[in-house]
Parts: C-alpha cells; structure tokens; sequence
C-alpha cells in the first residue's frame, strides 16, 4: 500500500469518521429498539396484572352483593324478633335498610365495573354479563322486593295489630318471597369470572403475538445496522489507497 497523500488522507479520514459515526449511530437505533420493545412489554404486562387485581376485586363485589343480601334477611329476621320493643324497632328497622340499600348500591354498580374491566383489558368484545345474568331485572326484582318488606312491616306496625307489633303477619307476607332474588343471584360471581378469563386469555394471545412482533421488529434493527455497518466498511476497503 503506497503512501496516501493529504488529499486521500482526508477522504479516508472522513470515511473511517463516516463509519464510526454510523455505528454509533446503529448502535442508538438498535438500542432505542430494544428500549422500545421491553418499554411496550413491560406496559403489556403491567396492565394485564392491573386487570387481574381489578377482575378480583369486581368478582368480590359480586360475591360481596349476596353477602349483603343475606345479611339484609338476617336484620329483617331481627326485627321480627326483637320488635315488640318500638325503640329497638326503629332501631332496627334502620338497620335494616341501611343493609338494603347497600345491597341495591352495589348490586348497581356492577355491570359499570365490569364496562370498565373491559376497556382496562383492551378487549375486543364486550364481556357477556348480560348473557348469563341480567342485572337490571334483579335490581328491579330486588327493590320491588324491598317494597313488599316495608309493607310487611307497616302491616305489622300498624295501631289494629295484635299489641302494636305482629311479626307473624309480617313473616308471613315475605315468607320465600327473598328466594327467588337470591337464587337469580348466585349466577353473578361465576358469570364474572367466566367472562374475564376468556378476555384475560385473549390478552394473553395479544401479549404473545405483540412478544413475537417486537422480536421481528428488534432483530430487523439489528440486521439493518449490520448491513450498513458492512456496507460501509465494504466501501472504505474498496478506497483506492487500499487497493493499490
């Protein structure tokens, strides 16, 4: 190889500046790649363990609804029992609506929970709560049946009852009628879950096809920056000087 003379040396300085400049800069690209693909990964996983946490939590809800609802019998059982006393009564009366009402409260908000769930997940249909369980109608079926409680108990209150207080007439008024509700309940909990793991095992899919994806995508920037890194030492050894 002869001695190269200022001209060359600068034209051959500026292509070894050339190539190491475009290595840093494959080396950027290519790890701006792999940042991004571990970046979307990590966001993927993050929001998929979000929707589990969440899913719990309305699956509890649904379960808490029929505690509460058993809990809201259990305080008008109460009443009958302890409600020759007006003060414990009224006491208890209140008691007792105030289970009702949380009842009715979280019953209603389920099917938002579960709307949410779904826009958490990303997932491309629905969940068919409504499939399984209609919500509306047992709230509906449920303050109709709340209705027909409290006028059980102003029945039993009423001045013509036996000493102020009938709780026999009152029992016998609601008797069965909370059983209907509560069986229309039990579906919920199992509907819920049964439409979050179907959505959850399609986010799954999602996750491995957007795993396979980000692979393809890292390792076209890494074969794109060795091809120009050879392209460019291909052209600084084909410079006159070298070849000589």
């Amino acid at each position: 190889m002869t001695k190269l003379n200022t001209s060359e040396q600068a034209v051959f300085r500026r292509s070894l500046i050339n190539l190491a400049s475009l290595m840093l800069l494959m080396v950027l690209t290519t790890g701006i790649a792999g940042l991004f693909a571990a970046w979307s990964l990590s966001e993927f996983h993050l929001r998929i363990e979000k929707s589990v946490t969440e899913a719990s939590s309305v699956v509890n809800d649904a379960r808490l609804v029929q505690a509460e609802f058993k809990a809201k019998v259990e305080a008008w059982n109460k009443i009958l029992l302890a409600g020759y006393v007006l003060e414990d009564r009224d006491r208890l009366s209140s008691a007792y609506r105030t289970q009702a009402k949380k009842t009715i409260d979280l019953l209603q908000s389920l099917p938002a929970k579960v709307d949410r769930l779904a826009l958490l997940t990303k997932a491309d249909e629905p969940y068919k709560l409504a499939d399984a369980v209609d919500v509306p109608k047992i709230l509906a079926e449920l303050r109709a049946l709340n209705e027909r409680y409290e006028t059980a108990l102003a029945a039993a209150s009423a001045e013509d009852a036996m000493d102020g207080w009938d709780p026999m007439l009152a029992d016998g008024q609601v008797r069965g009628a909370d059983r209907p509700v509560s069986e229309a309940m039990e579906p919920i909990p199992a509907a819920i879950l049964s439409a979050v793991e179907v959505n959850l095992l399609r986010s799954q899919q999602l996750g491995a096809a957007r795993f396979e994806t980000l692979l393809r995508f890292v390792w076209s920037a890494i074969i794109f920056a060795l091809a120009m890194v050879a392209i460019m030492i291909w052209r600084i050894l084909r410079h006159p000087a070298l070849t000589r």
